[in-house]
């Protein structure tokens, strides 16, 4: 370990602080996104909102036998990382973006926030099933995780 005089604390300071306002946060918010998709397939399991309430029953379809959302699995592979439209990158060392493209060209699935958000079209609706978000529960895991990772990337 390197020691540091209390003279020296100005200067030492200074310098870890520059690491933290030019540093690049990849691999620690790289980190955080695969946390973050982990989540979200919690919540394609759990089948709830972020407020904890349960995603709206499928209304005259009483033969379906796939889980709600996962007729084909691509949405879950996609929001989860795993599939075609999966976005989790990493911009300017600095924030982290997750979540799934609605462009077909890209391969994303293009009716994706029409199910996380609810949507009319004329006399037909899709209710609101949220599955993009983090739980508390996830959002500590994320910080540990960035805390963790950073303290390596940057000592």
């Amino acid at each position: 370990m390197k020691r540091v005089y209390a003279s020296d604390m100005p200067a030492e300071m200074a310098e870890i602080a520059g690491r933290f306002d030019h540093g690049s946060f990849d691999k620690s918010l790289g980190a955080v996104g695969i946390v973050i998709q982990e989540g979200i397939a919690r919540n394609f399991s759990r089948q709830t909102d972020s407020d904890g309430a349960p995603w709206p029953d499928r209304v005259g379809e009483d033969d379906i036998a796939h889980p709600m959302l996962i007729e084909t699995g691509a949405l879950l592979a996609a929001a989860t990382g795993t599939g075609a439209g999966s976005i989790r990158r990493v911009v300017n060392g600095r924030a982290v973006e997750v979540g799934v493209d609605k462009s077909v060209e890209m391969g994303g699935i293009p009716g994706a926030a029409v199910h996380n958000f609810g949507h009319e079209f004329g006399a037909f609706k899709v209710p609101q099933r949220e599955w993009l978000y983090a739980t508390g529960e996830v959002l500590d895991e994320a910080a540990a995780v960035f805390a963790e990772q950073a303290e390596k990337e940057l000592f």
